[in-house]
C-alpha cells in the first residue's frame, strides 16, 4: 500500500492479513472469529511453521457505529477470553465492518481494503494510533460505507517474540 509510514498490515479483518490455512476449518474461534485461548490459536499453525506466525490479540470497543448512531455491543455468548498475558504490546486501533450474519468475525477493515490510509493517518501497521482516532473514523465509516455494514473498533496487540 502507497500510504506514508505505512509498512505492513495488521488489520483485524482477513482480507489482506490471513490467519494460518484452514484454521476456521477447526472450529476453535467464537462468534467474533477469534479465540478465546492461545492454545486454540496456536494449534491451527502447523507443525514447524510457528516461528512463520504472529500471535495477536483483540479488545473490542463496546459500541457498535452505525448509520443511525452508536448503540452498545452484544458480546456473544461464546466469547469469553482468557486474560491478556503479559508480553503483549498494543500496535493501535482498527475499525471494520461486520455485514453478513453468515461471515464469522469482522470483515473488511476500510484502512487497509480501500486504502483509507493514503488519506488518514494510519501508523506503521495500517491502525490509528489513538482511541480518538478510530472513533471518528467509525463514525465516518458508518455515514459513508465504504464497506456496507456497522462498524466496530479494536485495539490490536501483538505478543513480543520475547514473550513468546
Amino acid at each position: 500500500m502507497d500510504a506514508h509510514g505505512v509498512s505492513e498490515i495488521c488489520s483485524v479483518s482477513e482480507c489482506v492479513s490471513p490467519g494460518a490455512p484452514g484454521w476456521v476449518d477447526r472450529w476453535l474461534y467464537n462468534e467474533l472469529g477469534w479465540f478465546n485461548r492461545i492454545s486454540d490459536a496456536m494449534s491451527v499453525i502447523p507443525s514447524g511453521e510457528e516461528a512463520e506466525y504472529r500471535l495477536f490479540a483483540y479488545r473490542i470497543h463496546a459500541e457498535v457505529f452505525t448509520p443511525g448512531g452508536r448503540v452498545p455491543l452484544e458480546i456473544p455468548e461464546d466469547v469469553r477470553p482468557e486474560p491478556i498475558a503479559a508480553g503483549f504490546q498494543r500496535l493501535g486501533f482498527d475499525c471494520a465492518n461486520k455485514s453478513m450474519a453468515s461471515v464469522s468475525g469482522l470483515e473488511c477493515s476500510p484502512l487497509s481494503c480501500n486504502a483509507l490510509a493514503t488519506e488518514l493517518a494510519a501508523n506503521e501497521s495500517c491502525l490509528f494510533v489513538a482511541f480518538s482516532e478510530a472513533v471518528a473514523a467509525a463514525e465516518r465509516f458508518a455515514a459513508e460505507q465504504p464497506e456496507p455494514g456497522h462498524f466496530y473498533i479494536v485495539e490490536v496487540l501483538e505478543r513480543s517474540k520475547e514473550a513468546a
